[in-house]
């Protein structure tokens, strides 16, 4: 069994509680002895007990080698080390003797600092012989490499001991120089070649300087004074070198005059930690020198931080001695700047922590594409009258961590940067929002510096941004800033409700000038409609008139008659005028008519019982001359063209030289040829009971094919539909049949409509759906025949006077085409059955008109009507086409100007063929 420990000494302190832990931590590790520790450690049993004694915070690395010893987490037991180290820290520093510390801290070296300045008599060697030949020397490094300390405590101390020619010097930054020419030549003096001017902290002319042109002054009034006037040494961190190298005339003076400032080696670091303790009667533990030349050899920019830590330790040290223990306490070079910046942010109340914070993100310049930096502030800009201000200023500066003087308050050094984990957090939160209160500072400034002039105030989106990020809870405006910003703000109120006040008037005039506008402008649509209504109505009627003129002048002067039809159609194609366009156009088929062609034939015939023929007319034996009208024609296969009359069947493909082919020998009422002339059906006087159906092969002969018997009913009509297979019947009761022709098993009745009064015509649609009767009520029916046994009526058209002649629906039933007694020929549009649009008409003879037809060629003639008669047994082309028909009308010339003057007095003359 282990021996028993000294208890612990009565109290609560943190050193206690961190020694009670470690004995707990033993016991849970088994209670091993401390002989079984120090095997596991490689430390003595005495040292591991001193550990846990209570008395004196053991060093971290004893701590965690008893640690690991007992299982424990070393990760854990660091960090416990560390707040436990915080707190006891300042209980082991001894009181001050009113001495000046070696070390200097985050703060450079000072030319009063330069009998504790060591570790840089090399490079400050080089620099000197650099300086013996060149007017300016630029000294480029790392931040923490010792710049501003080899500039301050090195070179001005070796001017002064007559080190150069000149034995004065004077170091300033750019932005005590406010980076202007004229300070600078105040600066400078009126001695030619007296004076060495060293520039510190050379990049603030690109950190603080916005403007280009006055950067480039700035640089320029520089050079030209090394040139005529003084030595010029600058001192420049590294990651400035590529602005530098923008501007040539300080690449050019530069060439051959620079100085890299790298890391202490390792025995130039010994110099420094041990040289300056001895200066004071201090010594440094040899262990402590070790420790410190392993953590810092070879790191760049690490010099701050040893200067920190070595300040820290001596507050720690025992007597004159500075150990590692001491050191470890402080945080190290790792932790001792981050422990005494929190430790310093944590002492504060709460408020004052918000102004620490605003404090530091005023004092840090954010850098672009480079490491942020250190910034210089006026006083004024902090609002240092108020108490809270000054009180975390002070406290920051006791802890070295800034640095103030008379005018303006700095960052010690730039470490504090990247070494003060909260810091760095604060300035990545929200970078944007940090340049937007940047921004926000320079431009209260201007402000102020311009008598508060109005126009330099925020305004748009520059004020709407800064307006947001100083509404938030962390953000603490200047007095300065906030009386710029309120101003802005008062300032777009004003303008807002100036604008307001504006708009609502210009609003009213505007509504003024709308109303008067719209008066104006309907009474000049009004006149504008009244005049185009007029000249509309006019020009109708003129169309009107000379339309009906040019229909009434067709026989007399045919050729004025096209003209003057195209030219009203060119002024206003009203349907009656392209009626007449249609009337004028329509021509005989063929272009001509074909006249008597077919001789009135009776029982006396020629020796081989036919007719005989003459020239145009076939000479009958009693000398009669007077025509059979034509009741139906049929286009065969091979262009050749049937026709019928009552009686004959005649070849009419010559139409000068019609050819009589056969007669029947019974007296017929009804007689009708199929479309393609293949059939035939009669209907005799002597037997109106029956249909006869004929083959017509052989047109000369005529072969009985069927009879259509129909008891009891006497027939006046007969129509093929547009196959051919399917034969329409009209009774003397009106009632019409519908009879299949193309049945296995012979004809029969498959629809009929009864009952309808006064038909006297009919016409099929192609695909037998479609019904249209006309009678002499000049009434035209359409039917639908889905159920062909009870038809549906499904409209009807227009009445015409003079009863139906005849009807046909175009192959593709989309168009109906009907003849009346009134000598017109109209042409329907049934796409729609139950509201069929308005009738194109064309007016002509159709006083005997018998039968109507859509004519089978394509092209323009697709509207085209055929039309047979009686009276002079004469064939006319009936054209609804209207394009074309102003094509044919236009071939004869244009309407001269003369004529134009002539019927249309007044109106402006457009060629109506151009």
């Amino acid at each position: 069994m282990p021996r028993g420990e000294r208890p612990l000494d009565d109290g609560d302190t943190p050193l206690l509680r961190f020694a009670a832990d470690l004995r707990t931590l033993r016991d849970q590790a088994g209670g091993r002895t401390y002989r079984q520790l120090g095997t596991r450690a490689h430390y003595s049993a005495t040292t591991l007990s001193d550990a846990a004694g209570g008395r004196k915070l053991p060093s971290l690395a004893v701590t965690l080698a008893y640690v690991q010893a007992c299982d424990g987490d070393p990760g854990v037991w660091e960090s416990r080390w560390r707040e436990v180290a915080a707190e006891v820290a300042p209980s082991e520093t001894p009181p001050s003797d009113g001495g000046t510390p070696p070390y200097a801290g985050l703060a450079a070296f000072q030319p009063e600092d330069a009998d504790r300045f060591f570790g840089r008599e090399r490079f400050l060697d080089d620099l000197v012989d650099r300086m013996s030949d060149r007017r300016l020397v630029g000294v480029f490094g790392a931040s923490g490499a010792g710049k501003s300390s080899l500039l301050r405590a090195g070179l001005v101390p070796r001017i002064a001991e007559g080190a150069l020619e000149c034995t004065s010097s004077v170091v300033v930054t750019p932005a005590e120089l406010d980076l202007s020419p004229d300070v600078l030549d105040r600066v400078i003096g009126a001695e030619v070649d007296a004076l060495v001017l060293v520039v510190d902290q050379f990049e603030e002319v690109f950190t603080l300087c916005q403007d280009t042109a006055a950067r480039t002054a700035f640089i320029e009034a520089l050079l030209d004074a090394s040139r005529t006037r003084c030595q010029v040494v600058i001192g420049v961190r590294a990651d400035f070198y590529g602005h530098c190298a923008q501007h040539t005339g300080l690449v050019e003076a530069l060439r051959d005059a620079q100085l890299l400032l790298g890391p202490m080696s390792a025995e130039e670091l010994r110099q420094a930690i041990m040289r300056p303790a001895a200066k004071v009667g201090c010594t440094v533990e040899t262990a402590l020198v070790t420790r410190l030349v392993a953590d810092a050899t070879g790191q760049p920019g690490v010099l701050p931080l040893v200067s920190h830590a070595l300040l820290e330790t001596w507050r720690r040290r025992r007597g004159t001695t500075l150990t590692l223990a001491g050191y470890e306490a402080a945080g190290g070079i790792q932790h001792a700047l981050a422990q005494t910046a929190e430790r310093t942010y944590t002492a504060l109340e709460t408020d004052q922590r918000a102004l620490a914070r605003q404090v530091f993100l005023r004092l840090t310049a954010l850098g672009d594409r480079t490491e942020d930096t250190k910034r210089r502030l006026a006083r004024g800009e902090l609002d240092t009258d108020d108490v809270d201000t000054q009180v975390v200023l002070d406290r920051l500066a006791h802890a070295r961590l800034l640095t103030l003087d008379q005018d303006a308050v700095e960052i010690a050094h730039e470490v504090l940067i990247r070494a003060w984990p909260r810091l760095r957090g604060w300035l990545n939160e929200n970078r944007d929002g940090l340049r937007t209160g940047r921004q926000l500072t320079e431009a209260a400034a201007t402000w102020d510096l311009l008598a508060r002039d109005p126009d330099s105030l925020y305004r748009g989106t520059r004020l709407d941004a800064a307006a947001e990020w100083a509404a938030r809870d962390e953000v603490r405006l200047s007095s300065r800033e906030r009386e710029f910003l309120t101003a802005s703000l008062s300032a777009r109120d004003r303008e807002q409700s100036l604008a307001l006040r504006r708009t609502r008037r210009l609003r009213q005039l505007v509504a003024l000038l709308l109303v008067l506008l719209v008066l104006a402008g309907g009474a000049i649509v009004q006149t504008i409609r009244a005049q185009a209504l007029a000249d509309e109505q006019r020009n109708i009627a003129v169309a009107q008139q000379i339309a009906s003129a040019a229909v009434r002048m067709r026989d007399s002067n045919p050729t004025l008659a096209k003209k003057l039809s195209v030219a009203a159609y060119r002024l206003e194609p009203t349907r009656d005028v392209v009626d007449g366009l249609l009337t004028t156009s329509t021509a005989t088929w063929g272009d001509h008519l074909v006249r008597r062609v077919i001789p009135r034939a009776d029982s006396s015939m020629g020796p081989d019982g036919n007719p005989v023929r003459g020239r145009g007319q076939a000479a009958v034996p009693d000398g009669s001359s007077e025509p059979d009208a034509v009741r139906s024609l049929g286009f065969t296969s091979r262009d050749r063209v049937l026709a019928t009359t009552l009686e004959e069947v005649w070849d009419l493909t010559d139409a000068a030289e019609p050819a009589f082919l056969h007669r029947f020998p019974n007296r017929l009422i009804a007689a009708s040829l199929s479309p393609d002339g293949s059939r035939m059906a009669t209907v005799d006087a002597d037997d109106s009971t029956s249909v006869r159906l004929w083959d017509m092969a052989d047109p000369s002969a005529p072969a009985l094919v069927s009879t259509l018997s129909r008891p009891g009913v006497r027939g006046r009509e007969v129509r093929f539909d547009q196959s051919g297979q399917v034969l329409v019947t009209i009774d003397e009761d009106s009632t019409t049949g519908l009879w299949r022709l193309d049945s296995p098993a012979g004809p029969f009745v498959f629809g009929e409509l009864r009952s309808i009064p006064h038909i006297s015509t009919v016409a099929l649609s192609r695909d037998r759906r479609l019904l249209a009767t006309g009678g002499v009520d000049g009434v035209i029916r359409l039917w639908d025949l889905a159920d062909p046994l009870r038809p549906e009526k499904l409209s009807e058209l227009t009445a015409q006077s003079g009863g139906i002649k005849a009807l046909a629906i175009s192959e593709d039933g989309e168009h109906l085409a009907s003849a009346a007694g009134d000598d017109t020929v109209r042409l329907w549009t049934i796409t729609d059955r139950r509201r069929p649009g308005a009738p194109a008409t064309v007016t002509g003879p159709t006083t005997t008109v018998h039968s109507i037809e859509f004519t089978p060629r394509a092209g323009s003639d697709r509207n085209a009507v055929v039309m047979t008669s009686s009276g002079d047994g004469s064939s006319r082309r009936w054209d609804f086409d209207e394009a074309g028909a102003v094509a044919r009308l236009c071939a004869g010339g244009p309407l001269s100007r003369q004529d134009w003057d002539r019927f249309f007095p007044g109106l402006p003359f457009t060629a109506p063929c151009g």
